[in-house]
């Protein structure tokens, strides 16, 4: 799931501590993304499909981010894993179910959030 899915954030709910820094990481970002960003959510609210949009600049986010945002969110949501898993590549769509279906049965992922992600309406 991506941290542009309005599931992941909503921002009313979240501390200003830590929308400061989610604010002060995101500028961390260059210019040209900090563009598209904008254009992919701008795109999203207005009802667009921008999942293609997403996966490409999530591809080019600079090592480190998503780790960063991730750790945000998580603490966002009172719950911290104490050892991040490593983020191995997906080598086909196979192995990317067999990664969902992996999490829901070890109790990672409900069932309903999987079945949004396998299949997308």
């Amino acid at each position: 799931m991506s941290f542009f899915d309005p599931r992941m954030m909503d921002p009313s709910k979240l501390k200003p501590e830590t929308l400061m820094k989610m604010s002060q990481l995101i500028q961390e970002l260059p210019p040209s993304m900090l563009s598209r960003m904008q254009a992919i959510m701008h795109n999203s609210m207005a009802g667009f499909d921008v999942r293609k949009e997403v996966e490409a600049f999530e591809r080019e986010l600079p090592a480190g981010f998503r780790e960063r945002m991730a750790k945000l969110l998580y603490e966002a949501h009172g719950a911290l894993p104490t050892e991040p898993a490593p983020l191995e590549p997906i080598a086909s769509p196979r192995d990317a179910r067999m990664t969902i279906l992996s999490a829901v049965a070890s109790g990672e992922l409900a069932p309903e959030k999987a079945y949004e992600v396998l299949f997308p309406e």
